[in-house]
């Protein structure tokens, strides 16, 4: 006999909808029992994994309260610490002075060796190849020396230049956002940010706003402008 599952009903052959709320009818008890019951194992599971997932949710949260921070800091990205352009200017121009002072020693030894001043004991094809030897050495290091002091002057218009704009992006970022707008947009994301934490958030939002800002594209520099923008806003601590 066709029969309704949801009211618990049969009806006379030839009915196909329940008059008493309109559902489909099946066609007996026992398939209106076998749907109940697969219904109800539907349910048992979806539960079931509800609950499963609720649990490893609650795990990963735990855990992630529990990690240090520092492993935190560990975990992420590593960006290569930042050397600007002026520090490069000055290394490079240390190295053509270091390289001018030691051709310059070598090639003098070897003009006195040469015109007899400083004697060596050496003679013969031992002593041609020594003096050889002290001439190369001395032309190299004269030649990058002269290389070294090219591309110094070349590092030292670059950090002009660099300087130029940092000093810009600085007073601009300092002139469009504050301590207290950036905290307020932070705690409204979460009011109970503080300590370490807040300090990361801090961090991570000043660097936010310089790479869409500015489309700067080295990571290195955009967290050498952080540091100082950071200290600028909330100082040294």
């Amino acid at each position: 006999m066709p029969y309704c599952p949801k009211c618990d009903m049969e009806f006379v052959e030839g009915m196909t909808v329940c008059t008493d709320c309109g559902g489909p009818l099946v066609e007996s008890k026992e398939a209106a029992d076998a749907l109940k019951q697969a219904e109800k194992e539907r349910e048992e599971q979806e539960m079931a994994r509800r609950y499963a997932e609720i649990l490893k949710n609650n795990s990963e949260a735990a855990a992630e309260d529990t990690e240090p921070q520092a492993k935190k800091a560990a975990s992420a990205v590593s960006v290569p610490a930042y050397v600007n352009k002026k520090q490069r200017y000055e290394d490079m121009s240390s190295s053509a002075s270091a390289f001018f002072l030691v051709g310059g020693i070598l090639a003098l030894f070897a003009i006195l060796n040469i015109l007899g001043v400083i004697r060596l004991p050496m003679a013969g094809i031992t002593g041609v190849i020594f003096r050889g030897l002290l001439v190369l050495m001395a032309v190299c290091s004269i030649a990058i020396a002269v290389s070294s002091k090219k591309r110094a002057a070349q590092l030292k218009v670059q950090a002009d230049e660099e300087e130029k704009e940092t000093q810009e992006i600085i007073q601009w970022f300092l002139k469009t956002y504050s301590a207290d707008g950036l905290d307020d947009q932070l705690h409204l994301e979460d009011p109970d940010l503080a300590g370490e934490e807040l300090s990361l958030k801090r961090f991570e939002l000043i660097q936010d706003y310089l790479v869409t800002g500015r489309d700067l594209p080295d990571p290195s520099y955009v967290d050498a402008l952080c540091d100082m923008l950071y200290n600028r806003l909330y100082g040294e601590s």
